[in-house]
């Protein structure tokens, strides 16, 4: 398994290892209950410190990928349950859309759809829901951002209008005839 990075690649070498090892238990070259690497061997592999590979077998941990056994090393985590892929695609779906609703103005909220009830809690969400979820929060982004841009419209509008009224109710300047031409001499 080749572990080296690319230090001229704008993507942090630890990110890049923990790539890499993912694409290899992907691939198959690791599978399920296999040891990785020792810290030290990882990090003489790729040209690393030592806590680049901890980082980088840290974020596989975290991910699910691999699981960490006190003095013995770190393994390839068990084959995932059925659907835990799609699970995890739909949980950065809704964290992006939680986001991006976080982002927008805020707006008057309308009543909890009751489409979305039930769905709090300690257990794990079925797909079924985590789908609905995902679903109901795209709506709310696509309604609030309808209802933005229809205010920015009409805010653009109104400036529109009052620059427009503002030119027509405008006097124009004139001098006087009486001090055309004169000098003012202070003294």
């Amino acid at each position: 398994m080749r572990l080296e990075v690319d230090r001229d690649s704008g993507v942090p070498v630890g990110t890049q290892l923990a790539w890499r090892l993912r694409a290899a238990i992907d691939r198959g070259e690791l599978a399920p209950g296999d040891k990785l690497p020792s810290l030290r061997d990882a990090a003489a592999a790729a040209a690393v410190n030592v806590n680049t590979v901890r980082a980088a077998y840290a974020k596989l941990e975290s991910a699910g990928v691999v699981a960490t056994e006190q003095g013995r090393g770190t393994f390839v985590s068990r084959a995932a349950s059925p659907g835990s892929d799609r699970r995890r695609e739909l949980r950065d779906d809704i964290a992006r859309l939680e986001t991006e609703l976080a982002s927008l103005p805020l707006l008057p909220r309308a009543a909890a759809d009751p489409r979305a009830r039930g769905f709090a809690g300690a257990r794990l969400l079925s797909v079924e829901e985590l789908e609905t979820v995902r679903d109901l929060l795209a709506e709310r982004v696509d309604e609030l951002n309808a209802a933005r841009a229809a205010i920015v419209e009409r805010l653009h509008g109104e400036r529109r209008d009052a620059e427009r009224s503002a030119v027509t109710r405008a006097p124009a300047r004139r001098s006087s005839s009486s001090l055309a031409g004169a000098r003012v001499r202070w003294t």
